[in-house]
């Protein structure tokens, strides 16, 4: 047997993601808010709608099998993501509801994490905050693609997610000013 045989030692399975057992996903986080000119319960409306997520979420292509309660803890719902050519099936539960305020949801797939949405009136503007809490699986590899790039792009998507946010509740200019 050469030399270099018994030195060299990978665990290829834990390497690459394989192995099942493999409990711990490094998480990274992303925080985001806007204080955005509409009132907190159309923001919240449309956030709550799951069926919206293609019209306000960069990246998402579709959500699918949509289940909803009136309570809605335990709810769930499926997304379509793709980033950077790769994408994503993720299975979302919501896990805290409290109308107008918050949601948190938890999403599992080729990523898993936590949404938290927190909605803060200010008069006729709401502050919207976004924090998610996310892991790559992949092992070692999936932390290294993660940090280099899908982590700038997963930003990116949330400053673009709130900015269209802001676009579904523009107001109508006050239309009387030029009326003759």
């Amino acid at each position: 047997m050469p030399a270099w045989r018994g030195a060299l030692k990978f665990d290829l399975p834990r390497l690459f993601g394989w192995d099942s057992k493999q409990e711990e996903i490094d998480m990274s986080e992303i925080r985001k808010s806007a204080v955005i000119d509409a009132t907190a319960a159309e923001l919240f409306a449309i956030v709550d709608d799951p069926t919206n997520f293609p019209k306000y979420v960069p990246n998402v292509t579709g959500v699918e099998d949509v289940t909803s309660s009136k309570g809605r803890i335990g709810d769930t719902f499926r997304v379509i993501y793709k980033v950077l050519g790769v994408s994503f099936d993720e299975k979302f539960t919501t896990t805290e509801y409290e109308h107008a305020k918050r949601i948190t949801s938890s999403f599992k797939g080729g990523m898993t994490g936590t949404f938290r949405w927190r909605f803060e009136p200010h008069g006729e503007q709401c502050k919207v905050s976004l924090q998610i809490d996310y892991g790559v699986a992949g092992g070692v590899l999936g932390k290294a693609a993660d940090s280099m790039m899908l982590e700038r792009a997963n930003a990116k998507a949330i400053e673009g997610m709130l900015e269209n946010l802001r676009r579904m509740v523009v107001k109508p200019a006050n239309r009387q000013a030029t009326a003759k």
